[in-house]
């Protein structure tokens, strides 16, 4: 038996080599082609111990054309059949018996023993697996009325799961935003559709019968892989935002930990290459209907009937074996730069020169790692330290990070060698960069190096962190990514503040236009807000928007192609939100913003809101900022002892909150369900701001870095902006309420601020990263506000805000503008500028 399953397994092999190599020679990329041809060499590999002779077995059974007899061959060939001859011996002498030396061993015996202990474990290990997931599928509760698959809740499972044709569903899928719900379900709805729990489930009985060959477990891993891309691409294709996507899965990656039989929606050990495949893809691959997959199976079942027929009389060509395919090149294998997502907006970079080791975390600067003598490595955080094992030899798809004192995995996305290349090299990354609907990312050479401008800021100087890497200011980092020809296609911006930003190669035509509307804009913009006039047909366009919104039929035709796509991407959420709200009671001109946006006021039957709304040329809507700002109810903070009494409510108006952390150390936010349970976790570093939308009495937990709660917020018209304080963490009104005075040294820093915007050279050492990053953004526009308001002539204080800013009024010689601040230890931590309402 041992021997025909070897043989079966070699001819398995064989048969994926031919096919692995087709594929590979007429380029092949299209993973619903690689899935149906896989499939049928899967199929083969099952049935090849069962059909491996048949097509030849008259083969080696003809007839010679004439008899041979030994005198026919040479005689050193003829002699091998011939006796020994007998050693002469005396008569009479005793003949004593050979020696034993060893017990003999049966080794067939021995090698079928082993084989049949692994895989009888192997198949009742999926057979447990089976069980305990069928028993789970019929524990779980069934959720009607979603999609037209089995959906069903369960609390035993950490994130989305298939089994079968059911989805499984943790409790906290209710409260996930609409995108992610809709992601979730195309993806699990794909694995349904297309049967992947089957294929794998023949799959891993195939590597139950060859678990002695690589190529079985290659197999089970490459369809498991392709049935991910494939519904990748359909959950892509349902929310049309990739990087929100990529988003999801290492979201989701975290908390799924999935049984044998389970077919998790993201998993650690496969996010980061499907990560890097989401972002770097061109195009969605075109599905593929049964005609062509007939006729895909057709050209491959010559194949199998050769390689069933052949391999016993033959020796096979070397094929690749299944460890051997897709490795990644020697000069790859060593990067000197390792790139690790941490969450969705932040990245732990590892660089390489030598034997000296730096990390850099995202936000903060790059320094030396102290490695210890036991093989792990230590970065010094702002916020703690992290602690990881290193090894300078080997790469892995992850890494464990000891932060807080528990155990974090950080997703490998990137890997990159160190620049072998000359300056020429540089020229294949200069170019122009949408990164934003009205703004370009300019890459020019400048001698030896690279530098790079975004619309309407100065030019910085792009440092080389590695192929296709560069760091800009120490906290943004740069990633170029490559296309199916190896050509720069686009670029990934990456910093503490926006997150990660995508931005697509354009070409001059395209860049020249969009850096022209932005000069517009800047022209228009100064005597706009001065002048505190709102656009014509603004008032109107907002109330037919609302009116469209609310039936779910917005005119695509009177938007920006931008704002077209984003508002498809959340329709069901922003459909959902202004049912909520009920009808429009009023509205009302609040004044222009200092971007050219025209501000607005709207009552609802259940609710207030803000709309922002910009107004291109030819009279569409280019942008529109809409922040629900809730109803009557005050809210309030509820002190930690309470939080088991305190529940989550359903169908309340909805409210934008914001929270800002100023407690000089990480802070953790989480949302209370309807049982009083903790979900939706956010992590805030410190003098950073967080937003959420959610509905009015709608609690959150806000808790130090190990979890344990500080204060309950409870969202209401008190409580839509909070600051989170250190010294104030428990009370019910924070220090904004009680303070009637403003910051000792408030006016001086924000006389000094409007002093630098107006020069175009601000005091970035003395401002939070997130503030820096705000004022690089707005500069151009601040700075013509500020040249057509003329010379400051006064700032006086008129308040507090609910985050702890002062409120100045300052007065120009042409006008005036309200001005909002934030100081502590002589750092600007909150800065806005606004009309004068």
């Amino acid at each position: 038996m041992i021997a025909a399953l070897a043989e079966a397994a070699l001819r398995s092999l064989a048969l994926g080599g031919v096919v692995w190599i087709g594929l590979t020679v007429f380029r092949v990329r299209n993973p619903h082609v690689h899935m149906t041809a896989w499939v049928v060499v899967l199929l083969a590999s099952l049935a090849m111990p069962f059909v491996m002779h048949w097509p030849t077995l008259t083969l080696d059974r003809l007839p010679l054309s004439m008899p041979v007899t030994n005198e026919a061959w040479p005689a050193d060939i003829a002699m091998l059949d011939r006796p020994p001859p007998s050693l002469p011996i005396a008569p009479g002498t005793a003949i004593a018996p050979m020696a034993k030396h060893g017990i003999s061993i049966d080794w067939w015996t021995v090698a079928t023993t082993v084989y049949a202990c692994v895989a009888a474990l192997l198949l009742m290990r999926l057979a447990i697996g089976l069980c305990l997931t069928w028993r789970l599928v019929r524990a779980a509760k069934p959720v009607k009325g979603m999609i037209g698959a089995d959906l069903r809740v369960s609390r035993d499972v950490g994130g989305p799961v298939t089994f079968g044709s059911t989805i499984l569903v943790p409790p906290q899928f209710f409260g996930w935003d609409a995108k992610k719900r809709l992601a979730v379900l195309a993806h699990e709805g794909a694995h349904v559709a297309n049967g992947d729990f089957y294929v794998l489930l023949l799959a891993s009985l195939n590597r139950v019968m060859f678990w002695f060959s690589p190529f079985s477990w290659w197999q089970l891993a490459r369809l498991a892989e392709l049935a991910e891309i494939i519904s990748d691409a359909r959950a892509i294709e349902m929310i049309d935002d990739r990087l929100s996507y990529a988003e999801i899965l290492l979201d989701v990656a975290t908390s799924v930990k999935p049984r044998p039989m389970e077919l998790a929606m993201a998993q650690v050990s496969t996010v980061r290459a499907r990560v890097e495949r989401i972002i770097a893809a061109a195009a969605m691959p075109a599905a593929v209907g049964w005609r062509k997959r007939l006729w895909i199976a057709a050209s491959i079942v010559p194949v199998v009937i050769v390689s069933a027929g052949m391999i016993a009389y033959r020796t096979p060509d070397p094929v690749p074996s299944g460890a051997d395919l897709g490795v990644v090149p020697a000069e790859h294998y060593h990067p000197s730069v390792n790139f690790y997502a941490m969450g969705p907006a932040s990245v732990f970079a590892i660089f390489r020169e030598g034997d000296e080791l730096s990390g850099q975390l995202t936000g903060q600067r790059r320094q030396p790692l102290a490695v210890a003598s036991d093989g792990t490595a230590s970065y010094a955080a702002a916020f703690g330290e992290i602690t990881f094992p290193i090894d300078l030899e080997h790469r892995s798809s992850e890494l464990t990070l000891h932060l807080h004192g528990r155990d974090v995995r950080a997703v490998h996305v990137a890997a990159m060698p160190a620049p072998t290349t000359g300056p020429a090299s540089l020229d294949q990354y200069v170019g122009w960069y949408r990164i934003a609907p009205n703004r370009v990312l300019t890459v020019r050479r400048d001698g030896e190096g690279l530098q790079v401008q975004e619309t309407g800021q100065g030019r910085s100087l792009a440092l080389p962190e590695g192929t296709d890497a560069f760091s800009v200011h120490g906290d943004h980092l740069l990633i170029f990514l490559r296309d199916e020809q190896a050509s720069v296609s686009r670029v990934l911006v990456q910093n503490a503040a926006s997150g990660a930003r995508l931005a697509s190669r354009i070409d001059a035509a395209q860049a020249q236009a969009i850096e022209a509307d932005f000069a517009r804009r800047l022209a228009e913009v100064p005597d706009r807000f001065r002048e505190q006039v709102p656009a014509a047909g603004s008032k109107e366009m907002i109330l037919k928007g609302i009116e469209d919104m609310r039936r779910g039929t917005p005119n695509y035709d009177r938007m920006s192609a931008p704002l077209a796509d984003n508002i498809r991407r959340r329709l069901d959420e922003l459909r959902a939100t202004f049912a909520a709200l009920g009808a429009v009671e009023s509205i009302f001109f609040r004044g222009v913003g200092p971007g050219g946006y025209d501000i607005y006021g709207a009552k609802f039957e259940n609710g207030t809101a803000e709309f922002r709304l910009l107004i291109e040329p030819d009279g569409k809507a280019g942008d529109v900022i809409f922040r629900p700002d809730g109803n009557d109810e005050l809210g309030g903070i509820v002190p930690c002892s309470e939080e088991a009494n305190v529940r989550g409510l359903a169908g309340a108006s909805p409210i934008r909150i914001m929270l800002y952390n100023e407690t000089e150390d990480d802070i953790q936010v989480f949302n209370l369900d309807a049982n009083g349970e903790r979900k939706a976790q956010s992590v805030v570093r410190s003098d950073m701001t967080w937003v959420t939308l959610t509905t009015v009495n709608n609690p959150w937990v806000i808790a130090d870095k190990s979890g344990k709660c500080v204060e309950i917020l409870v969202p209401g018209r008190q409580t839509r902006f909070h600051n989170v304080e250190a010294a104030n963490l428990g009370t019910r009104l924070g220090r904004a309420a009680r303070r009637a005075v403003p910051i000792a040294n408030g006016e001086a820093m924000l006389r000094q601020y409007i002093e630098g915007v107006g020069k175009g050279r601000p005091d970035y050492d003395h401002m939070t990263t997130e503030v820096a990053n705000v004022t690089r953004a707005q500069l151009p526009f601040d700075q013509a506000i500020l040249a057509r308001l003329g010379a400051l002539r006064a700032v006086s204080f008129r308040g507090v805000t609910a985050l702890d800013s002062d409120i100045y009024l300052a007065q120009f010689a042409n006008g005036s503008a309200e001005w909002r601040i934030g100081v502590r230890n002589g750092t600007i931590t909150k800065i806005a500028l606004g009309p004068n309402f």
